[in-house]
């Protein structure tokens, strides 16, 4: 039997939780043992949590589709558990939000059956091995928004482990994220919070 953290960030509704205790309680006991860790802070949640064999982060904004939960643990038993797992977001006029990047950072579309490799994520919904945690550990709080789950990616592919999307469509948003909120919107976040150096020196190694 394997456990598993739900971390479930940011401003979380009281929907996301209660769906996610829904699909869990669905999910049979002698797989996997499931623990909810509801935080502001990922990482905070993340060290609470301690020792487990799956991660699964959650923005408590966008809810799980049926099935979600249990995708990203299967098709990770399917990639032998040593590879990153991301899901796909849409909002409500049926627009993908956030999931895979491909290189030229352009999100992409996942595959309705098979999990597919790409560049990096952004992490509204994504799996983390416990293998690729006891290598790299949290997020460390280097960054924020998009550039942490980014910059996540990059850290596990330089020691071997890939990021992949999920199949089909995992969760749901009520609300489009804002227009703005882009690679080129952070790349400003960055330079104001952290200087131009470390922002350019992000995404030449990005490159």
């Amino acid at each position: 039997m394997k456990t598993v953290a739900i971390l479930i960030y940011a401003e979380a509704l009281e929907s996301t939780v209660a769906e996610c205790r829904r699909q869990i309680d669905l999910i049979p006991a002698d797989e996997y043992t499931f623990e909810l860790f509801v935080n502001p802070d990922l990482d905070e949640a993340w060290r609470a949590a301690g020792e487990r064999d799956f991660y699964i982060w959650l923005h408590g904004l966008v809810t799980p589709v049926e099935g979600a939960i249990y995708s990203l643990l299967d098709n990770s038993s399917f990639l032998g558990d040593r590879a990153l797992l991301v899901g796909t977001v849409q909002d409500g006029e049926d627009r993908i939000v956030s999931g895979g990047f491909s290189r030229n950072r352009r999100l992409m579309q996942p595959d309705p059956v098979i999990p597919v490799a790409c560049r990096m994520f952004d992490g509204l919904f994504a799996l983390v091995p416990q293998v690729v945690y006891k290598r790299i550990g949290v997020l460390g709080g280097r960054y924020r928004g998009q550039l942490a789950g980014f910059d996540y990616c990059m850290r596990a592919r330089k020691v071997g482990y890939p990021s992949v999307i999920a199949p089909g469509i995992t969760c749901t948003c009520p609300v489009r994220p804002n227009p703005d909120r882009t690679l080129a919107a952070d790349f400003v976040l960055d330079f104001r919070t952290k200087g131009i150096f470390t922002a350019i020196w992000y995404f030449l190694r990005s490159a």
